[in-house]
C-alpha cells in the first residue's frame, strides 16, 4: 500500500489493515510537521530523526504509564481477592451466627414455655389455697391459730376485784359506789 509522509510517497507492506497503516502515516506526518514548525531549518533526515525521537519518547512514556496501570490493576486484583476471601469468611460467620441465633430462639421458646407452665402451676396453687382458706372448717382452724391470747389480769387487779367486787376498773381503781357518792 502507498502512504505519503513529508510530501514523499512510500510503499509499505504490512499485515495490518490499510486504514490502520494510513493512521500511522498520518501520525508520523503530524510529528514531522510539529518539529518543522519549531525549527524550520532542519533537513528532511533531521526532521525524520527528531520526529522519531518524539514518537519514541511518547511510546516510552505510554509504556511506563501502561506498566504503572498494570501494577495498579494487579494491586486492585489482589485487594479484590482478599476482599472476596474476607467476604466469604464473613458470610460463613453470618451463617454460623444465624444457626446460633436459631438455637437460642428455640431455647428461649422452651424457657418461655417452662415459665408459662410454672406461672400456671403457681396460679393453680394460689387458687387452691384460697379455696381451702374459705372452707368453714379451715376458717375455724385458722381463727384458732390466729386468735389473740387473752390478757391475763395482773395479781394486784385480781386482789382488788376480790376485795371490791367486779366494779374495779382495769387500772386498779375501785369504782365509787353509790354510798360513796
Amino acid at each position: 500500500m502507498e502512504v505519503k509522509i513529508n510530501n514523499m510517497e512510500y510503499v509499505v507492506v504490512s499485515n495490518e489493515p490499510e486504514e490502520y497503516v494510513q493512521r500511522v502515516a498520518l501520525l508520523v506526518n503530524k510529528k514531522i510537521s510539529e518539529v518543522k514548525n519549531t525549527n524550520g531549518h532542519l533537513s528532511t533526515a533531521m526532521l525524520s530523526v527528531m520526529a522519531c525521537m518524539n514518537l519514541a519518547d511518547e511510546l516510552l512514556k505510554a509504556t511506563d504509564s501502561l506498566n504503572n496501570l498494570r501494577n495498579e490493576i494487579g494491586g486492585y486484583m489482589e485487594d479484590a481477592q482478599k476482599t472476596g476471601a474476607e467476604l466469604e469468611e464473613k458470610k460463613l460467620e453470618v451463617e454460623n451466627l444465624k444457626e446460633d441465633m436459631h438455637k437460642l430462639e428455640i431455647e428461649l421458646a422452651k424457657r418461655d414455655t417452662e415459665l408459662e407452665n410454672l406461672r400456671t402451676i403457681q396460679s393453680q396453687q394460689r387458687q387452691t389455697e384460697r379455696q381451702q382458706y374459705r372452707s368453714p372448717s379451715e376458717q375455724q382452724t385458722r381463727a384458732q391459730v390466729y386468735r389473740q391470747p387473752q390478757r391475763q389480769e395482773s395479781a394486784p387487779i385480781k386482789e382488788m376485784q376480790s376485795k371490791y367486787g367486779s366494779s374495779v376498773i382495769s387500772r386498779g381503781m375501785p369504782k365509787k359506789s353509790q354510798a360513796d357518792k
